[in-house]
């Protein structure tokens, strides 16, 4: 099983629940990280903010005798489907069940009965590429949900999940277990969890900066462009906004 890098604190996730999800693509962009905003993963119940770390689970394609190892434990004791349960119970608070279904955001990867488990277990979310059967009922759980798409039908014909807590690629973007998950009305990003720590304080004070900016340009009606790249005007009126706070 593979390990986080990184364990990120629950202090921390509470501190990037604010950030917008397009500063922390511009902050990782500037350090050579350009494929981490998934592709095809949207919001199921828009207005909810996703923050937590991933719990992955790896789904294959249906194969005879892969369906073979699930109903008979070949491939593992007591196989029969463990991996979505075992995935489902490692999750706790602030974490997020993150499912790779290769994109095929019309098969199910759970419905309402499996994704019950993640309130049960107090866990913060879910975002698959896949779809979530019977959407609906899960988004009354409360919890965000990110998916490919919501679906009346079972996904098992097409895919059975495989493996728990290993990297995986979920709308095209690579997950290590422990990385941060945010999900916002715009889509989901992935923030490597070695880079949390490092990137909170540049996060918050960008996400500032750009509050005091858009107070000043509207109140003074005056253009935004005066103001970037950053300089030292830009500075200025930051340090007058945050005194005014």
């Amino acid at each position: 099983m593979a390990e986080p890098t990184v364990r990120v604190s629950d202090e921390l996730l509470a501190r990037l629940q604010p950030v917008s999800n397009a500063t922390i693509l511009g902050l990782l962009l500037k350090r050579g990280y350009d494929k981490v905003y998934m592709e095809g993963v949207r919001s199921l119940a828009p207005g909810r903010r996703l923050v937590g770390r991933a719990v992955t689970l790896q789904y294959l394609p249906s194969r005879p005798d892969l369906a073979a190892r699930v109903a008979t434990g070949a491939h593992g004791e007591g196989f029969n489907e463990t991996p979505r349960w075992e995935a489902l119970e490692a999750m706790g608070p602030g974490d997020v069940f993150v499912g790779d279904a290769m994109g095929l955001g019309n098969v199910s990867t759970g419905g309402d009965v499996v994704f019950s488990r993640v309130l049960t277990r107090g866990a913060a979310g879910v975002v698959t590429d896949g779809a979530v059967r019977d959407g609906h009922k899960v988004i009354r759980y409360g919890y965000p949900v990110f998916a490919g798409g919501s679906t009346p039908t079972v996904g098992e014909p097409n895919i059975l999940p495989f493996q728990v807590n290993e990297p995986i690629a979920c709308g095209g973007v690579l997950v290590w277990p422990g990385d941060v998950i945010l999900g916002d009305d715009e889509g989901v990003v992935v923030l490597p969890s070695q880079f949390a720590g490092e990137l909170i304080d540049e996060a918050i004070h960008h996400d500032e900066v750009e509050q005091a900016l858009l107070e000043y340009t509207q109140r003074e009606k005056v253009s935004p462009k005066l103001f970037y790249p950053f300089n030292e005007d830009t500075e200025r009126i930051y340090q007058e906004w945050k005194g005014r706070q």
